[in-house]
Formats: C-alpha cells, sequence, structure tokens
C-alpha cells in the first residue's frame, strides 16, 4: 500500500529544496525564518545572531516572522551600533542554549503566554556557535516539530559553511573579492524606515538605524615583493596572515576587511565624519608599523581612504582610494592619504564623473 506525505513534510522537503538554492546571505537568512514560521505550528519565529566585538559578546536581533505575515528585518548588520545590541549576559537561556548546545524551553508566564523553544544553530559540523532561533508556540513542540526545526537550522548552518568556503580568502580568512561589491551596495541603501505596512523593493519589512556614512580603505603593504625575495614565500604568506590578524582586531565588528590578492587589502568602515575614518586607519598604521614579524622585522603599509559617494560604483571607489595609494607610495609610504583631503589641497584632480582621477 502506497503512503502519500503528510502537508508538513511536504512543507520541509520544499523549503529544504528552496533553502539549498540561496546563495546570498540575506535570502538565505530570510528563508530559514520563513520556512520555520510555516513549517511549524509557531506563534512567532526570531532569529540573533552572536556578535563578538574585541572581548565582549552580543545578540543581534535579525529576523522575526508569524504565520501568514511576511519576514520582518529587525536590524542591518551594515548598520547597527553595539549599544542597539543585546549583551551577552541579559539572556541567560538563549546563552545557555548556544553554550551547551541543546534545545532550551520555557513554559508559559503571565508575562510571556506562549512556549518559548530556543534552538542553536551551529557552524563548521557544531563546532563554531553562530546564534539562536527562538520559537514561540502556543503549545508544546512536540518530537516531529523538534526534528523539522533540527533539520531546517542544520540545513541553514551546513550553507552558511558553503558560502564562508566560497567568500572567504583562504590563506588569511577575510573575506575576498566576491561579497565585496554586494556590501557595498547596501552602503548605498536608504536607512530611512518603512512606513507602517509599506513594502521593501525586496518583499520584506526593514527596521534601520541612523543615516551612517561609509568610507573604503585601500591597505598596500610596502617593499611586500622584497620580503618575498629576501625570505621566501612562506614568510611572505606568514606575513600576509598576521597582517590580516592585525586588520581584524584593529576595527570594528560592523567594519569589514577584504583581501582582494597580493599584498593589497580593502576596508570599508562606517564612521560618522571624514577625521574620524582617517583616525581609525592611521590607528592601524601605527599598530603595524610597531609589530615585530617573526625573521621580517618591522614592516609598513600605505593606505589611501575615500568616501562612499550616493551613485557609487565599487569600481569607481576603489579607483580614487587606489590614487590615494598611489600618492602615498610616491611621497614617503608609511602614510595614510584621504583622496578628497589630497583633492581639497590640489594634489589630486577629479573629473565629474565620480571615480575619474587624474594625479597631477
Amino acid at each position: 500500500m502506497e503512503h502519500s506525505a503528510s502537508p508538513r513534510s511536504l512543507r520541509l522537503v520544499d523549503h529544504l529544496v528552496r533553502l539549498s538554492g540561496q546563495r546570498r546571505r540575506d535570502e538565505l537568512l530570510t528563508g530559514i525564518t520563513l520556512a520555520l514560521a510555516e513549517t511549524l505550528p509557531a506563534h512567532q519565529v526570531a532569529i540573533f545572531s552572536l556578535v563578538h566585538d574585541e572581548n565582549a559578546r552580543f545578540w543581534m536581533a535579525l529576523t522575526e516572522a508569524k504565520p501568514g505575515e511576511s519576514v520582518r528585518v529587525l536590524s542591518d548588520p551594515v548598520r547597527t551600533e553595539l549599544h542597539q545590541m543585546q549583551p551577552i549576559d541579559s539572556e541567560p537561556l538563549r546563552l545557555q542554549c548556544l553554550d551547551r548546545v541543546e534545545q532550551v524551553v520555557s513554559e508559559p508566564t503571565p508575562v510571556e503566554p506562549c512556549y518559548l523553544t530556543r534552538f542553536p544553530i551551529m557552524l563548521a559540523d557544531g563546532a563554531a556557535p553562530w546564534g539562536v532561533a527562538e520559537i514561540r508556540s502556543l503549545a508544546p513542540l512536540d518530537a516531529s516539530d523538534t526534528t523539522a526545526a533540527t533539520r531546517l537550522l542544520s540545513m541553514y548552518g551546513n550553507m552558511l559553511d558553503m558560502l564562508d568556503y566560497s567568500e572567504c580568502d583562504a590563506l588569511t580568512g577575510l573575506w575576498n573579492r566576491k561579497p565585496f561589491d554586494d556590501l557595498f551596495y547596501k552602503t548605498l541603501r536608504p536607512t530611512e524606515p518603512l512606513e507602517a505596512g509599506a513594502p521593501s523593493p525586496d518583499g520584506m519589512e526593514h527596521r534601520s538605524g541612523p543615516t551612517s556614512h561609509f568610507w573604503l580603505a585601500m591597505v598596500d603593504i610596502d617593499h611586500f615583493k622584497q620580503v618575498n625575495d629576501t625570505y621566501g614565500h612562506l614568510i611572505g604568506d606568514e606575513v600576509l596572515i598576521l597582517v590580516a590578524r592585525l586588520l581584524k582586531t584593529s576595527f570594528r565588528v560592523y567594519d569589514r576587511v577584504y583581501r582582494f590578492g597580493g599584498e593589497e587589502f580593502v576596508v570599508v568602515l562606517r564612521s560618522g565624519d571624514h577625521d574620524a575614518a582617517v583616525a581609525a586607519l592611521e590607528r592601524f598604521r601605527l599598530t603595524m608599523a610597531n609589530h615585530e614579524f617573526p625573521q621580517a622585522g618591522r614592516i609598513t603599509a600605505s593606505i589611501g581612504v575615500t568616501g562612499i559617494l550616493p551613485g557609487d560604483s565599487p569600481a569607481a571607489a576603489c579607483e580614487r582610494a587606489d590614487q590615494a595609494v598611489y600618492y602615498a607610495k610616491h611621497h614617503g609610504r608609511n602614510q595614510v592619504c584621504s583622496e578628497p583631503d589630497l583633492v581639497r589641497r590640489g594634489l589630486l584632480k577629479v573629473d565629474l564623473k565620480i571615480g575619474d582621477v587624474e594625479l597631477f
């Protein structure tokens, strides 16, 4: 006798297939949130990621959804400030869920009338904690519910692992060029909150914080060819790994660091004004200049920075920053040069077309 699959089983398979076809993190996050809301008897689904900043950890609320409603994006990782996130110890049961890699259930209370089931979201075959999915339901989730949620979240973690593998530089662990354009265009996205019920261009509701300004910096290691020629490529690779580590520890959690290839790195940083952006890059430059690299000794970098402008493109912004690096290289190296400052001082000439720059 043939047995037909239940509607819930078909929905689960359908969502697993959809998730396996996603290649962008935003769409994958929306997909897992919607899958949990439509597959489980959930009153509400919410996804939280774990955020590291120096020695502190925070919860960032990412998405939430209710059955029959569109997914709401609660935070924009590109723009969210640390003070808008929850400290890690503010939600002890959520932390317990992630630290012990187990489901944690809270029964209804006068304040919280729903059952709240927390599921850990893990990467790297369960070795790396990523976040927590919280399911609010009017009745306890049964064994089939928890199995469905676990399978969906396992698929989500596997897809994130695949994206990390394809979007990260194998040597340094930094982002590679592949995800750069996507982030760049996010910096140009309007930040005004939508009116209640108004659809966004991507079909999701968004809440966003105050408008921020973004800057793009090119970081080029000085005399790197000499390092390879003198000490060999193994030492050269070690220098690249250590520079990447200095970059990751010198900037904030919402700044992004990329390796474009060779000795060239890119930083997309958020800063309220020009001087603050230059100061952040100057702190990194000093940190690197004072670092003692094994065998190679002291190594410096030349840095060019430009603002990301309305209507900008990745190629145009990189070209402007690269011209500032070119100026730094030819005027002493080991310095931060600002493209708008060089233009103001008459040392760079900019055509009306963004990115069409000529050196005097």
